[in-house]
């Protein structure tokens, strides 16, 4: 019987390097190493002991000597020895320090051997860099590795985790926005997988370049003396330093911050930089990539209607504009890839296909991966619960009836409150039912795991529509019984007001196997419950106009404004007369939620819907 081997497939990039790692038992596992699954590329030569460091230690080695540090390795790959500490360092050791740090990583992992190897390797290169990176895995110990193009993987894994299936003889446009540059490439979805039909990479659109800018902008404040400062040969910790603040805040902007902060050297003040310096640093790029599309779609003799989709990915898929430009570009769906290991992912699909491509189908049995579902996760759901059931019991209690000798014949109830209780009972139900969506697929590694996650979480939602509209309708039985007057007005108001909520639940359970599993965490989060801004409201009519603000804004400035507007007016102007208005006011916003997270979820369940929305309000 042969012996048990594990299969890995390493990203080295330019900047970073990631991994995954399929065990024999069918498990996909991501390599994390010093806490991350996303290590550093680069190396620290010790010349002290003629060894590299990598990982975290490398990272905090060159802060003190950035002369020993070599950031990007895998430019050097082909090329002539990199000198560094006064050594010609050859490349491919450089690149072999990196990869067998990795793999010791996932050996132990694993528990077994490295058996198999994948490597992803930029799409345009040729023979002789794809012949030093097989050296280098010889040199770190590694078998005889596969090469595969990253645009070709990055295709893979749309097509693996597309919603809908990628029919024979589709192409699509890919666009890697990394650190080595923006590449856009077009790939075929053949019988026998995916082909590279052409790429292009714009000039001057790497990671290096546009840092440098950004340090451009940011010692122009300082003026000319900072920057011949900083030129000196001795301020090479200080220029070291420079480039990780500017790093940092470029990665905060791209994250659409408003502004971020770059520290200065002493004496000079922290200069902020904004979404305007970063577009600014980044305007030639978008400027050249409508000529980009033209050539690469000219050189893979393919049109735009023959295109059905372009892919972006990459750590710079957030530049200011890109997405926009590429849109306008090209006028194809765009589809935004966020995941860090989309081409470790998409090319252990292309090496190890009985592994990761057995369809759930063949194993209906496959469990539910393991999950601790803690109190913290129950409340939410629960005090949602607890205050339906609080102004179900005050509502009831602060009514009163006429009656004709002891027997009552009306009651005098507040029916937008009543019905409230049962928007606040649906929405426990939802908050529920899209934690446990949550929790389930973040915990699941593999395409069995997702299958069976998703068929708990597709139970799970529809049983707390139901549930939770069998509760309402309750809650109205309960106001008749409490009076003695049984009729439909009661149980009418809280199914009228749950009934939107436990709409949008079911059909939450009946697309969510048509959501991507990658989108489910983005989805939960588009169409979260707005837990603080309903318990707010709820705790009172006096402090309503807070809980609508929080519950229709996002921008914590912009929240602060809007409260203390709504909760100035809504207290001033609160009488007898108007209360009603107040709650309708807290209805009204409540069911444009329900609308929004129904859009949220048809949009996650259909790209192609989703797409057509971002055309026509984009």
């Amino acid at each position: 019987m042969p012996a048990l081997t594990a299969h890995l497939c390493i990203d080295y990039g330019t900047a970073t390097t990631t991994a995954l790692l399929s065990t024999p038992d069918g498990r996909r596992l991501p390599v994390v190493i010093d806490g991350t699954t996303t290590i550093p590329s680069g190396v620290w030569f010790d010349s002290s002991a003629n060894t590299l460091l990598t990982g975290a230690a490398a990272v905090s080695a060159a802060r003190v000597r950035p002369d020993a540090w070599i950031a990007t390795p895998l430019r050097h790959l082909g090329g002539d020895p990199i000198p560094v500490a006064d050594t010609a360092l050859d490349p491919t050791d450089a690149v072999a320090a990196v990869l067998r740090t990795v793999a010791a990583h996932a050996s132990a992992l694993a528990g077994v051997p490295i058996g198999g190897l994948t490597l992803i390797v930029p799409c345009w290169w040729g023979p002789h860099r794809r012949h030093q990176l097989r050296l280098a895995a010889g040199k770190a110990g590694l078998p005889e590795p596969r090469l595969i193009a990253d645009a070709v993987a990055i295709a893979t894994h749309w097509a693996v985790w597309s919603a809908t299936p990628v029919a024979t003889g589709t192409c699509v446009l890919v666009i890697n926005a990394g650190a080595s540059g923006l590449t856009l490439a077009v790939a075929q979805h053949n019988d026998d997988g995916v082909h590279l039909l052409a790429h292009h990479t714009i000039p001057r659109s790497d990671a290096a370049h546009i840092d440098a800018m950004l340090i451009d902008l940011a010692v122009s404040h300082a003026g000319e003396r900072l920057k011949e400062w900083l030129a000196a040969p001795e301020r090479a910790v200080e220029r070291h330093h420079l480039l990780d603040a500017v790093r940092t805040a470029k990665e905060s902007l791209g994250q659409h911050a408003a502004r971020a902060a770059i520290v200065l050297p002493d004496p000079y003040p922290p200069v902020v930089l904004d979404q305007d310096a970063l577009s600014v640093a980044t305007a030639e790029l978008r400027k050249q990539l409508p000529e980009a599309a033209a050539r690469v779609l000219e050189a893979a003799d393919t049109r735009r209607e023959d295109l059905v989709a372009q892919l972006l990915t990459g750590g710079h898929a957030n530049l200011p504009g890109l997405a926009d430009t590429a849109r306008e570009t090209t006028g194809l769906p765009l589809i935004p890839i966020s995941r860090p290991d989309v081409t470790v992912d998409g090319a252990m699909h292309i090496a190890a296909p009985k592994i990761v491509d057995a369809p759930a189908s063949v194993a209906p049995d496959a469990p539910a991966p393991q999950v601790r579902y803690r109190m913290r996760s129950l409340a939410a759901p629960l005090l949602l619960a607890f205050t339906a059931l609080v102004l179900l019991t005050h509502t009831l209690t602060t009514a009163w009836t006429r009656d004709n000798g002891g027997v009552p014949y009306a009651a005098f109830v507040e029916l937008p409150r009543l019905g409230i209780s049962g928007l606040l009972i649906a929405l426990a139900g939802w908050s529920n039912g899209t934690t446990i969506a949550y929790l389930l697929h973040a915990a699941a590694t593999t395409p069995a795991e997702l299958a069976a996650s998703t068929r708990i979480t597709r139970r799970a939602l529809l049983a707390a529509a139901a549930v939770t509209l069998a509760l309402a309708a309750a809650f109205g039985v309960a106001a008749s019984a409490h009076f003695n007057l049984y009729q439909d007005t009661f149980p009418r108001w809280p199914v009228l007001f749950a009934l939107p909520v436990v709409v949008l639940t079911a059909t939450a359970g009946l697309l969510i196997t048509r959501i991507p599993p990658t989108e489910i965490p983005t989805w939960v989060r588009d169409a979260r419950t707005p837990i603080t801004a309903t318990l707010v409201a709820a705790l009172g009519v006096a402090i309503l106009g807070i809980g609508i603000a929080l519950a229709i804004v996002n921008s914590r400035t912009a929240r602060l404004v809007t409260a203390s507007g709504l909760a100035i007016a809504f207290g001033v102007l609160y009488t007898f007369r108007t209360r009603d208005y107040y709650i309708w006011a807290f209805t009204t916003i409540f069911m444009w939620w329900a609308v929004t997270a129904f859009v949220h979820t048809v949009r996650a369940a259909s790209p192609p819907i989703d797409a057509r929305i971002r055309q026509m309000f984009g």
